[in-house]
């Protein structure tokens, strides 16, 4: 009775991963793809007197085998490397407008802004590249240069160490990564569960029916991995502070009690909204209400 109960939920869980698993593939991100021609690198160095200078830009990653795309790509590039970094960044805008995600546009769209000093529109940029990209050590290392001209310093109280531990691993694979490691495992079950059941050996068969379950455990978890990675990326929870100075107030109205300021640049997330008010939380864990007009979801 009891294998024949796990067999149905076996089963079941094979029909809902087949039905939710090419979704996840097709939400997936799409990655681009290097180019090395014309590759542009500026120097970074910690003994240049200028932080701007320690930027630096990838124009690899043509995003559309279409004529057009490769044409605007090439102009954003060319803009770039003239110091036309206002013409660079509406050349990407445009190509991003047209629907296309990719942690390298969004990379090169902070590098022009960070060029432009504008370090809101910068930390928003780089943000969303991690996103699609949070192992990319240029994003991260550029991510923190970016945050060093906000005038918040907000600390993240210390995280328990196995959320941690699991997060990294979860980052480690792309959400299509670990989909396509979901499926490979349960065709790898679904072909154990078929040597259980017309295997000839008792022995073998209760080996087979046992590997089948871990197998199939460790789907699971690759698909829960790859789920909760694009779920993130989905959810828009989190935003980065437009305004200058920002008011966090104590209820969603002009009337309630300033509790703190917020300035530019600023990351938080976005717990609830009411009528154009967010009740926001930084990452320190400090809690209050704002206007969402004067933030940019990531």
């Amino acid at each position: 009775m009891n294998t024949k109960y796990l067999l149905i939920c076996i089963t079941t869980y094979c029909v809902v991963a087949l039905n939710n698993t090419p979704y996840l593939l097709a939400r997936s991100y799409a990655q681009p793809a290097e180019i090395q021609d014309n590759q542009l690198s500026l120097d970074v160095s910690s003994e240049l007197q200028s932080m701007d200078d320690q930027i630096d830009f990838n124009p690899a990653g043509v995003l559309s085998n279409e004529k057009l795309f490769d044409v605007l790509w090439t102009q954003a590039v060319e803009a770039y490397s003239k110091a036309n970094f206002k013409e660079s960044f509406d050349t990407f805008l445009l190509i991003y407008n047209k629907g296309l995600a990719s942690s390298t546009l969004y990379y090169n769209m902070g590098n022009c802004a960070f060029k432009l000093l504008q370090y809101a529109e910068a930390i928003l940029w780089f943000e969303r590249a991690k996103l699609l990209d949070p192992k990319n050590s240029d994003i991260l290392y550029n991510l923190d240069l970016a945050n060093r001209f906000c005038i918040d310093k907000i600390e993240s109280p210390p995280e328990f160490f196995l959320h941690t531990w699991i997060r990294s691993v979860r980052d480690g694979l792309l959400p299509n990564q670990w989909a396509g490691g979901a499926l490979l495992l349960l065709t790898g079950s679904a072909l154990l569960m078929l040597v259980f059941f017309f295997g000839r050996r008792r022995s073998v068969r209760r080996w087979a029916f046992y590997g089948a379950f871990v197998v199939m455990i460790l789907c699971m978890g690759a698909f829960s991995m790859g789920w909760s990675q694009k779920r993130e990326v989905g959810q828009g929870n989190y935003a980065v502070v437009f305004a200058p100075v920002a008011s966090v107030r104590s209820s969603p109205d002009q009337q309630g009690k300033d509790l703190f300021i917020i300035h530019e640049g600023t990351k938080l997330k976005i717990l609830d909204q009411v009528s154009g008010w967010g009740r926001i939380e930084l990452a320190d864990r400090r809690q209050g209400w704002m206007e969402l007009r004067q933030v940019e979801r990531i």
